[in-house]
């Protein structure tokens, strides 16, 4: 049940958005600004900024220079550009990652390259560590 064919992940605009993604097409160029609530699958090329409360989908093949904003990022062609995602960033065997990717989730098939620093981020707050054995306990 994907949206533009067999390989197409469904998250690149699931009905749990609410509205048809964007296709930059294959032979298409974008420069500027990408931004909105659709999913956006990138089978051409984009240089500028990636804005989105909703998937980004990067397709074999494709190049976006820009620094990348969305719900979830899945990588089967080239990024450069730091990617920061609020849920996942999945970077599949042809990807190439040149820049900084920042996300509470990352999975990385082999294969796929990345040129970067990962920084896993999470709303929750970091739990407690208990004192180590033979630590001094603190005084009240």
């Amino acid at each position: 049940m994907a949206p533009f064919g067999k390989d197409a992940p469904a998250h690149a605009g699931d009905a749990r958005h609410g509205a048809t993604p964007t296709l930059i097409a294959k032979d298409s160029h974008f420069e500027g600004e990408v931004g909105g609530s659709a999913g956006v699958r990138v089978e051409g090329r984009v240089k500028g900024t990636i804005r989105l409360k909703a998937p980004l989908d990067v397709a074999a093949g494709a190049t976006v220079e820009a620094e990348v904003q969305a719900t979830s990022v899945r990588v089967a062609g080239t990024v450069v550009g730091n990617v920061t995602a609020t849920e996942l960033v999945e970077l599949l065997a042809t990807a190439v990652v040149k820049g900084d990717i920042t996300a509470p989730a990352l999975h990385v098939i082999e294969g796929a390259r990345l040129e970067g620093h990962v920084h896993m981020q999470s709303d929750r707050p970091p739990e407690p560590r208990p004192a180590a054995a033979g630590a001094p306990a603190k005084a009240s």
